[in-house]
C-alpha cells in the first residue's frame, strides 16, 4: 500500500518518517541475516499499512513531540514565538516593533510596553502566546500564501518528533548493531563470509552516532526559531503586498 494514499505530506514528513528513522536499525538487522530484497518483506510492509501500524507509528511520533515540546521550550527560555516577541528576546528591536504593531492590529490585543513587560511577565507572554496563536491560524488557512512558514514547520516537526525518539531510536539502533555484528559472525563461521552484514552494521553505528551527538534539544532548537521567524515574518506580507499594489497606483496616476 501506498504511505502517500494514508498520509498528507505534513504526516508523512513531520511524523512517520521519524518514527521510521527510529526502526530503521531493525530493518537492517533483518536484511543482515536474511538479505535484501524478500518477497516477504515486501508483503510484511504491506500488511503493516493495511493493519494501520504505520499511522499508529505516526501518531506516537505526533504525541511524544508534542508532549516533549513544553520541556523543550522551558530549556530554551521559553516559546520561540514569545521570545521573538519579548522587548528582552533576541529579535531585532525595530523588526519587534514592526510585530507588534501588525499583530495589534490583526488581533485587538494591546501589547505592553517594555515598562509594563518587566512589571508582568506573564501577562506578557500570555499576550504574545494568544497573538502567535492567531498567526499559526491565519497562515494554516493560508498555506499557500505562505510556502516558507509550511516549509520550516514541516521541518521543526520532524525534528521535535525524531528528539523526542530519541531513546527508542539508540535502543534500537544499540539491537540493530549487535544483531549485524552476530550475523557477520554467524555467516563467517559458517564458511559463507558475505559483506551485507558488515553494511549493515556500519549503517546502524552511523545512526547510534547520530542519535547520541546529532539529535540533541539545541538541533532541535534551529528549526523552531526558523520556524517562529517565518510565522511572525508571514504578517508582514500582506501589508507589504498592499503598500507595493499602492505605490504602482500612484505610479500610474503621475
Amino acid at each position: 500500500m501506498n504511505t502517500g494514499q494514508l498520509f498528507d505530506h505534513y504526516s508523512f514528513r513531520a511524523r512517520l518518517q521519524p518514527a521510521l528513522t527510529a526502526l530503521s536499525p531493525l530493518a537492517f538487522a533483518v536484511i543482515a541475516w536474511t538479505g535484501p530484497s524478500k518477497p516477504w518483506m515486501t508483503a510484511l510492509w504491506t500488511l503493516a499499512g493495511s493493519a494501520g501500524l504505520t499511522y499508529f507509528l505516526a501518531i506516537i511520533a505526533r504525541n511524544l513531540g508534542k508532549a516533549i515540546e513544553p520541556t523543550l521550550w522551558t530549556r530554551w527560555g521559553g516559546a520561540p514565538t514569545i521570545q521573538l516577541l519579548r522587548y528582552r528576546g533576541p529579535a531585532n528591536s525595530l523588526v519587534r516593533e514592526r510585530w507588534h504593531a501588525t499583530l495589534a492590529k490583526l488581533t485587538g490585543l494591546r501589547f505592553p510596553s517594555a515598562d509594563e513587560e518587566s512589571q508582568d511577565t506573564t501577562r506578557a507572554d500570555e499576550i504574545y502566546e494568544a497573538a502567535a496563536r492567531s498567526v499559526v491560524i491565519k497562515a494554516r488557512e493560508s498555506a499557500k500564501k505562505h510556502s516558507l512558514v509550511y516549509t520550516e514547520n514541516v521541518q521543526y516537526g520532524f525534528c521535535r518528533n525524531l528528539y523526542a525518539l530519541r531513546g527508542v531510536g539508540i535502543a534500537f539502533a544499540l539491537v540493530g548493531l549487535v544483531a549485524s555484528v552476530a550475523a557477520g559472525v554467524n555467516f563467517h563461521q559458517s564458511g559463507h563470509p558475505t559483506p551485507i552484514p558488515w553494511v549493515c552494521s556500519t549503517i546502524s553505528a552511523l545512526v547510534l552516532l547520530c542519535w547520541l551527538f546529532l539529535i540533541t534539544s539545541s538541533w532541535v532548537r534551529v528549526p523552531a526559531f526558523a520556524y517562529a521567524h517565518r510565522l511572525l515574518e508571514s504578517i508582514e506580507a500582506p501589508a507589504r503586498t498592499r503598500t507595493s499594489k499602492s505605490s504602482s497606483g500612484s505610479g500610474a496616476q503621475d
